[in-house]
């Protein structure tokens, strides 16, 4: 289940950062790259068999959800005009779904990832 997550993640990304990131900032970019990095780091511990978290998870895990909550606040902030002027373009409904299966699947890629790590400390 992990190791699809991480493919799924990895397409996604790529994807995200060939449609919509045309101009991108440096946040939206180093966003995307750090996805994909965690996504390589799990997949990485899944060939080693090894789900010991070293300071790289860590760190690229943290800006994970940091830049999943951007693209959140982001699309709230898309959605309140949307409903209160009654209309939304295709465009802006395309963006607003690949952005929550997007944050969606990067949030449980990282409970996931890290409930792989902890029974691993555990142990």
């Amino acid at each position: 289940m992990l190791q699809k997550l991480s493919y799924f993640n990895l397409t996604v990304a790529l994807l995200y950062g060939l449609i919509y990131l045309k101009n991108g900032t440096f946040n939206s970019t180093a966003g995307i790259f750090v996805v994909i990095v965690f996504s390589w780091l799990c997949l990485r511990s899944y060939q080693l068999d090894n789900y010991q978290w070293k300071i790289w998870h860590y760190l690229t895990g943290l800006w994970c959800l940091y830049f999943i909550g951007t693209l959140l606040y982001g699309a709230i902030y898309i959605i309140r005009p949307a409903i209160e002027y009654d209309f939304m373009s295709s465009d802006t409904a395309t963006y607003l779904t690949i952005s929550f299966i997007f944050s969606i699947s990067v949030i449980a890629h990282f409970i996931l990832y890290f409930s792989k790590n902890y029974k691993e400390l555990k142990a």
